[in-house]
């Protein structure tokens, strides 16, 4: 995950910590509110917080689920509630530690593989209407991507830009077998054609084995 957005949950974080504490020497109840010249203050916070929950996060994870129910809350449509900065303080204090334990990054995946699976479904309807040029195009794309996803999932790593020499870096680290590499090789060749429009130099069966290679590495491998 970019380490830009690591250290920005922890400023946002460290910043939480402050206003919790500030409320509590202010009031030191947790059912009071923030003070009028500290709603602006807290809002900007909670948005914040928000829009990192949205770069983040999968939008089906509990994480921005609960981020979005305290942001959307009648309570901060009036005012600062104290309650609202407390819960999203603890969000984020869990998050960062599902950050330090890699498990955003697992979902990252899971949501890259759907969003993956939706461009291949669009390939192969091309690919059903005898549509090579477009279908090869499209499964081009999301092989390459869904190679280099799994060697930077599998911190694989990359002695050139080739697709192919990073296939044999998989097989090194013994996520691919010698005879799964070859096949991915054939549909890199594919690969290669296409994005260079030889498109005399292979055929629509081509492109259909393209397809399915390419999703049996999403459901299996990524």
């Amino acid at each position: 995950m970019d380490n830009e957005l690591i250290q920005r949950g922890k400023d946002l974080l460290a910043r939480g910590n402050a206003l919790t504490a500030r409320i509590k020497r202010y009031r030191g109840d947790p059912n009071y509110w923030y003070s009028t010249d500290q709603i602006s203050e807290v809002q900007a916070w909670v948005s914040s917080v928000a829009n990192l929950a949205t770069l983040i996060c999968e939008p089906n994870s509990y994480f921005y689920k609960e981020v979005i129910s305290v942001c959307e809350h009648k309570d901060l449509a009036s005012g600062a509630p104290y309650w609202a900065v407390q819960k999203l303080s603890g969000i984020l204090s869990s998050l960062s530690e599902e950050i330090e334990h890699g498990l955003l990054k697992k979902a990252e995946y899971i949501f890259a593989a759907t969003t993956f699976d939706d461009f291949l479904d669009h390939a192969s309807e091309y690919h059903r209407a005898n549509k090579k040029t477009e279908s090869a195009v499209l499964a081009s794309a999301v092989f390459e991507d869904t190679i280099r996803k799994i060697a930077k999932k599998n911190k694989t790593q990359e002695t050139s830009s080739s697709i192919e020499s990073l296939i044999d870096n998989l097989v090194k680290e013994n996520i691919f077998t010698s005879v799964k590499a070859k096949r991915m090789k054939l549909y890199a060749a594919v690969r290669n054609k296409a994005l260079h429009a030889k498109w005399d130099e292979f055929d629509i069966k081509d492109v259909g084995e393209l397809i399915k290679g390419t999703r049996d590495l999403i459901e299996n491998v990524l």
